[in-house]
């Protein structure tokens, strides 16, 4: 009650909770709580035109990061922990072999994140103009040569973006709900899907998938 009155999110009071039978154990299965209800609201996912729109308006490396990201899936650690050897232009695939959290470079997320994604030849030629004679170091930093943070990419370069260029706000998180999205309206085999993102099972690509009305509407009436 006292969460609920400090405006805290009800999601975060479920995590809370979830955390707080963690560290008791078996005592928590004879209480009665009541947790608020979480509200279903569907992933912001950026479509391919919205993608277009973004990439044309950003500048610098974010021109080129935007459009590595939505092409590849890819996490924002695992784009910002990218060097530039992991990029193979002349075989147009890109290695994903570290990740970052807090300035700091890390292992992938899972078994299933070391891996190689095939990316089409638009996008690469935009990171390669980007990077120039570049052969070594991050592909992306800030300007103290750090690895980028996610955070600081939302708040001051990507909603601000959104919002000149007029389309709802989304997170860098929207890129790889978006990618995921394109494929599986192309017909791209699940396991292959499952594979360039880096997911260990389907059933959380699926989580992944949305589909717009004017697609739900074109399928609907092929079957007729």
């Amino acid at each position: 009650m006292r969460l609920r009155s400090a405006k805290v999110a009800a999601k975060t009071i479920v995590n809370m909770w979830k955390v707080l039978k963690l560290i008791i154990g078996k005592p928590t299965r004879d209480w009665t709580i009541r947790l608020p209800e979480i509200p279903e609201t569907e992933q912001r996912y950026f479509t391919p035109e919205e993608m277009q729109q973004l990439i044309e308006a950003a500048e610098g490396q974010y021109k080129a990061l935007f459009a590595l990201q939505f092409a590849t899936g890819m996490r924002f650690g695992e784009i910002a922990g990218l060097h530039v050897e992991d990029l193979d232009f002349s075989k147009l695939i890109v290695y994903i072999r570290r990740s970052t959290f807090i300035h700091q470079e890390v292992t992938p997320k899972s078994k299933a994140g070391h891996r190689e994604v095939d990316v089409n030849a638009n996008t690469m030629a935009i990171v390669k103009s980007y990077l120039g004679d570049r052969t070594s170091g991050r592909v992306f930093q800030s300007r103290n040569g750090t690895p980028l943070v996610n955070g600081n990419v939302n708040r001051f370069v990507l909603k601000p973006l959104c919002k000149k260029i007029g389309i709802p706000v989304g997170t860098t998180h929207a890129f790889r709900h978006g990618r995921v999205s394109v494929l599986q309206q192309n017909g791209v085999p699940g396991d292959l899907i499952k594979r360039w993102v880096g997911h260990s099972s389907l059933k959380t690509t699926s989580k992944y998938s949305h589909f717009t009305p004017e697609f739900r509407k074109e399928i609907a009436s092929k079957l007729g």
